[in-house]
């Protein structure tokens, strides 16, 4: 009777404890095949982004550990006036504070986190793939963002420095691409007195990088559903000393928003909400005159919401009820290969009110 199988590996575990080791990973490697999966491990580069959430080669700038802290007492002001509202953009289904806890590091908030995927996006060969994002960015840079905006690496963001070309992110390349697109689209920087809301802003990435790219900017209202955000936008924006037309407009006083706006952007924040904030929303921007409407949803081709059970729900009929139709979508990079390379499938989706469409 041929021994059992484990009575081999008890021999060999006996003999050479590495054999049984190397033949459990094997083991493993071969199941997760069957199953689809694809088991490797992680080059130095690859491990370098994934052991931590942020890149600390550049110093914190003085007094910013001391706040950015949870306890810090105006983001507990901000809190305790976001919790007391009763409006629906402020029932999250994802940015819950259990989320925020796991997923973003208050002084370190522009590294790989909620508000940008860096490494987790680019994966193995990040090096490689930014410079690919690089050069389809670079493409399209008809304003020439990339040689006159810069990239510091301050709070954290992960950068990458090709050869003489000064270092870039994911926080400017991305910033330089959605401006890239919309001036294409719309004219965007021959628009005068160019008034933008910003709605789901975030750290207050787009309003800097706008701000410092477009001489026609007049006004520029940041708002979000997050107190958390407004408390990091607020601090950041003050610390890249935008010009007094940026302003950080906290939830509870919404109703201070201009009442006319040439662009509504909304990037990655819609899908990350419920119907019923969306909707919310949308009703604070059909209320006012504004012309255009961006938004970036977190599925290819497809306006769905974040639902609290889990679910997805289609707000593209909402768009439409609040008075917009699209005039266009296409992705956010445009090369075929680099978007199947880095598996990134974003797409725009441009609206424009339909009592103002020619």
């Amino acid at each position: 009777m041929p021994p059992s199988e484990s009575q081999v590996l008890a021999k060999l575990k006996r003999a050479n404890p590495s054999l049984v080791r190397s033949w459990a990973k094997r083991q493993a490697k071969a199941a997760a095949a069957r199953s689809g999966y694809l088991v490797t491990k992680l080059d130095g580069e690859a491990q370098r982004y994934a052991r931590v959430s942020h890149n600390d080669a550049v110093a914190l700038p003085p007094g910013a550990e001391e706040t950015l802290r949870q306890d810090n007492p105006r983001l507990a002001e901000l809190q305790a006036a976001y919790d007391a509202l009763d409006i629906p953009a402020t029932a999250h289904t994802q940015w819950r504070q259990g989320f925020l806890k796991r997923n973003l590091s208050l002084a370190w908030f522009r590294g790989d986190n909620a508000y940008v995927w860096q490494f987790r996006q680019l994966r193995n060969a990040a090096e490689a793939r930014m410079y690919l994002t690089l050069l389809d960015v670079e493409s399209r840079d008809r304003l020439g963002l990339l040689k006159r905006l810069e990239e510091d690496g301050l709070f954290g963001a992960w950068t990458f420095t090709y050869g003489n070309r000064p270092p870039v992110s994911r926080d400017l390349l991305d910033s330089v691409n959605e401006i890239s697109y919309l001036d294409a689209q719309m004219g965007l920087s021959s628009i005068d007195d160019l008034k933008v809301l910003d709605i789901g802003a975030g750290y207050g990435r787009v309003a800097h990088r706008m701000s410092a790219a477009l001489p026609n900017l007049a006004a520029y209202d940041c708002i979000d559903g997050v107190a958390t955000s407004t408390f990091l936008c607020d601090y950041y924006l003050d610390y890249r000393n935008v010009p007094d037309s940026v302003r950080v407009v906290p939830l509870p006083e919404y109703e201070k928003l201009s009442d006319d706006y040439d662009l509504a952007v909304n990037i990655h924040s819609f899908s990350e909400c419920s119907l019923e904030a969306i909707e919310w929303w949308l009703d604070r921007i059909a209320e006012r005159n504004i012309e255009w409407l961006l938004i970036v949803p977190n599925t290819p081709h497809q306006l769905l919401s974040t639902e609290l059970d889990g679910s997805m729900k289609d707000f593209a009929p909402l768009v439409a009820a609040a008075g917009y139709e699209q005039v266009d979508e296409r992705p956010v990079f445009e090369n075929d290969e680099l978007r199947a390379l880095i598996d990134l499938h974003d797409t725009f989706h441009l609206f424009r009110r339909k009592d103002s469409a020619s």
